[in-house]
C-alpha cells in the first residue's frame, strides 16, 4: 500500500501561491467574460475551475440548456437573477455551478462551516439537487447534506455543524436552525 508523502512547508507554500494565482486568473476571466458576444456552447468554454469541470464530463454533461448559457456567467460574476424554465431545462445545474464556484473561489474549506444553503420546495426536489451536486462536485473538498422529512433528525443533527452546502426542505431546515447547535446561517 502506497503511503502519503507529507508535503515540507515549502512545498505546501508553493501550492497555495499556485492556487492563488489560478484563482486569480478564473476570476480575471469571469470579469472579462461578456455574455452577450459570447458564443459559448459547452461548460468548457466557461470560466470555471478545472474541478467543476472534471465533476461535470464525468457525469456527462457537457453541452449547455439555454438556461445554463443565459444564467451561470449572470451567477458568476456575483449578480442575482431570477430564471424560469420548463421541467428538463437544466436549471438545477444553472444554480449548482455558481454555488461550487463562488466557494471555491473564496477558498472555502470544510472548516469553515456553512457556506450556501438551498431550500427545496419538495423532498423530491432536494433529493435530486443532492445527487447532482454529489456528481459534479466530486472533485471538490466541499462536504455536501441532504435535510429532509422522514430522515433521522439525530444523525442529521451529529453532522450537520461540518456540512458547507446544505440541502432540504422548509419544514426540517427550520427544525435543525432551532435545534442544532452548531448550525449557523
Amino acid at each position: 500500500m502506497a503511503r502519503k508523502q507529507r508535503l515540507t512547508t515549502s512545498q505546501r507554500k508553493h501550492l497555495r501561491e499556485r492556487e492563488d494565482g489560478y484563482i486569480k486568473e478564473l476570476e480575471t476571466r469571469i470579469e472579462e467574460y461578456d455574455p452577450k458576444t459570447s458564443r459559448a456552447t459547452t461548460f468548457d468554454d466557461l470560466p470555471i475551475s478545472g474541478n467543476t469541470l472534471k465533476g461535470l464530463k464525468e457525469s456527462a454533461f457537457i453541452k449547455m440548456t439555454e438556461i445554463q448559457k443565459n444564467s451561470i456567467p449572470v451567477s458568476l460574476k456575483g449578480h442575482d437573477l431570477l430564471g424560469a424554465a420548463k421541467t428538463g431545462s437544466g436549471k438545477t445545474l444553472a444554480f449548482l455551478i455558481p454555488v461550487i464556484e463562488k466557494l471555491y473561489r473564496e477558498k472555502w474549506t470544510e472548516y469553515d462551516g456553512l457556506g450556501a444553503l438551498i431550500i427545496s420546495p419538495t423532498r423530491e426536489l432536494a433529493m435530486q439537487t443532492y445527487e447532482v451536486l454529489v456528481k459534479i462536485g466530486r472533485h471538490t473538498s466541499f462536504s455536501a447534506g441532504l435535510v429532509i422529512g422522514g430522515k433521522d433528525v439525530k444523525f442529521e443533527l451529529e453532522r450537520i455543524s461540518k456540512i458547507n452546502v446544505l440541502i432540504g426542505t422548509p419544514g426540517r431546515i427550520l427544525q435543525h436552525m432551532d435545534q442544532a447547535i452548531g448550525l449557523n446561517t
